[in-house]
């Protein structure tokens, strides 16, 4: 019978896990979440309520609840599962994200910036945290502390090089000679 339930267990956090990211490939960033994007997350979140406990409440299952509140837009009820994610598994970099990324949203953008610097004790070498950094601390018109991590994140991954021309939230700094110098820009 333990098996059995164990086997369920797998299972309904592999269910929840494909209809939260079947429900991220139709979502467009700072868009409504359409129709079938949210049928798709509410069964998630419903798989993830048939979860016993302690499962229901371990990193796994709280990650994707979380992450399915996020897209679903309740960005204030998606940070209580992302915290105890970013509490229990602080080097689980995509916890920190999402609740720098609800934060945002909700108009918070200097707890966004904490809790990243946070996320960057914890995985002091992920690019992805320098980059979203970067794009907080420009929205908060801190040019060189976007500057400054704009350079960790690409010295890392020269790959985000390629984001810099298309992300909206330099635009508060684009013309920044300390910007512009960084990222080799010209205007």
């Amino acid at each position: 019978m333990t098996a059995i339930t164990g086997l369920r267990r797998q299972s309904l956090l592999r269910q929840s896990s494909g209809y939260v990211e079947l429900a991220e490939l139709l979502l467009d960033t700072d868009k409504p979440t359409p129709p079938a994007a949210q049928k798709l997350l509410l069964r998630a979140l419903g798989l993830l309520e048939e979860l016993p406990e302690p499962t229901r409440s371990k990193p796994a299952a709280k990650f994707l609840e979380g992450e399915a509140l996020r897209a679903l837009g309740r960005w204030q009820e998606a940070i209580v599962p992302l915290s105890i994610v970013a509490a229990e598994s602080p080097q689980r970099l995509e916890s920190w994200l999402g609740i720098g990324w609800c934060l945002k949203r909700l108009g918070r953008l200097n707890e966004a910036i904490a809790v990243l610097e946070k996320g960057l004790v914890a995985s002091p070498k992920q690019p992805i945290l320098h980059y979203n950094l970067a794009c907080y601390y420009s929205l908060d018109g801190n040019a060189q502390a976007a500057v400054d991590h704009l350079t960790r994140a690409i010295a890392v991954d020269g790959r985000f090089r390629a984001l810099i021309e298309v992300e909206r939230d330099f635009d508060p700094i684009r013309t920044d000679p300390r910007f512009l110098q960084a990222t080799h820009a010209s205007v």
